[in-house]
């Protein structure tokens, strides 16, 4: 099967940040099921399509999960600091491998290879690539020059940790939301799925029972997705 796939593109690896509290699921967001695969391993097969290697930066237990020989893991050194210190991590890990990374994170299942490989596309001189659409910035969702972990380093250092403050004061390129829609009409892959509501949108969405040990898991009624549209 993953003959079958395009090569990924050259100079470009993904950093898969898996380092959240999840407090407002109530479960490790990894391991919530989406067509048959965790949420962990969509977002790692759809990045593999462009993108190798991936690092998986987090202290969840990676072994409950179907991954691909190759991946990467990593942990946060410095406790507490967010998104900010995953992504140190993880541009560091691969900066002696590759030029650039497409940065996300374990519970936006829904993101587009095609979307990566646009994006990569609009690097440029730049330092990264980061949608923006009036004041929200994606930084979750953007790719990122790994040497840039020095820099993210010294922010962790003082506490600065806002990644759409980083994306704002780095030589980055915005790329045309219009031209994004066109390949991603929903920004699914910018969009994260951070809640029991979001997850019940998700799998009525496409028309799809929530399995039982994860209604269990999550404290859901499953005849409340009886409702699907």
């Amino acid at each position: 099967m993953t003959n079958l796939l395009p090569a990924p593109v050259k100079n470009l690896g993904a950093v898969v940040l898996c380092g959240g509290k999840s407090t407002r699921m109530g479960m490790d967001k990894s391991q919530l099921v989406f067509k048959g695969m965790t949420f962990l391993e969509q977002v790692v097969f759809r990045s593999s399509q462009v993108c190798d290697p991936i690092v998986l930066v987090g202290d969840i237990d990676f072994s409950n999960h179907d991954l691909p020989d190759g991946v990467l893991f990593d942990q946060d050194q410095e406790p507490n600091k967010g998104p900010l210190e995953g992504m140190r991590v993880g541009l560091k890990r691969l900066s002696s491998l590759v030029e650039f990374a497409f940065v996300t994170s374990c519970d936006a299942p829904l993101v587009k290879p095609e979307l990566i490989r646009y994006l990569f596309g609009e690097v440029g001189q730049s330092n990264a690539v980061v949608p923006q659409e009036g004041e929200r910035v994606f930084g979750m969702a953007s790719i990122y020059r790994t040497t840039l972990y020095s820099t993210i380093g010294e922010r962790v250092a003082a506490n600065q940790l806002r990644v759409s403050k980083l994306a704002r004061e780095i030589n980055a390129n915005h790329p045309d939301m219009d031209s994004i829609r066109l390949i991603d009409p929903d920004l699914d892959s910018l969009t994260n799925i951070n809640s029991k509501a979001d997850y019940q949108r998700l799998i009525k969405r496409f028309n799809l029972r929530c399995p039982a040990t994860i209604c269990d898991a999550l404290g859901l009624d499953p005849h409340s997705f009886d409702d699907r549209d």
